[in-house]
């Protein structure tokens, strides 16, 4: 499979913030820059996405930003890469609109590839969003710039 650059940015983002320290917010600039430069704008709209999905929360004004809003323990991988992803077909038959493949009432790959997305899906839900934190790397970056 492969992961939109979307959720692969929302991934970061989230391991940024479960490095942050606890309670405090982080600017969407501090995780611009961060990131490698990711535009404001697209990581505005990634930020809506978790906000949207309930895994974030935003705080407006001077010292506002973005911080988890559940214990990175809490939060499933595999939850959020569904939730990002759902509207992505692996295939064309996976489209809820439908699809012009002529094989499809007698193709057997159909389901192979559905069972192997499962799996995927499966292999994420084993890990939450605290098993992608090293240790001190991620809340080194963010602390020290909070200071």
């Amino acid at each position: 499979m492969r992961l939109l650059a979307g959720t692969d940015f929302a991934l970061r983002v989230l391991m940024l913030l479960a490095g942050a320290p606890p309670g405090r917010p982080v600017s969407v600039e501090r995780l611009a820059r961060d990131l490698g430069g990711l535009s404001r704008h697209h990581l505005h709209k990634i930020v809506q996405d978790l906000t949207a999905l309930g895994i974030t929360r935003t705080l407006r004004g001077s010292g506002g930003g973005v911080m988890l809003a559940r214990a990175p323990d809490q939060v499933r991988v595999g939850t959020v890469v569904r939730q990002l992803e759902a509207d992505q077909a692996v295939v064309e038959c996976f489209r809820a609109d439908g699809c012009a493949c002529t094989l499809l009432p007698h193709c057997r790959l159909r389901g192979m590839l559905r069972e192997a997305q499962e799996r995927f899906y499966a292999g994420l839900d084993g890990y939450t969003l605290a098993d992608c934190i090293p240790p001190l790397t991620a809340s080194a970056s963010i602390g020290a710039s909070a200071r």
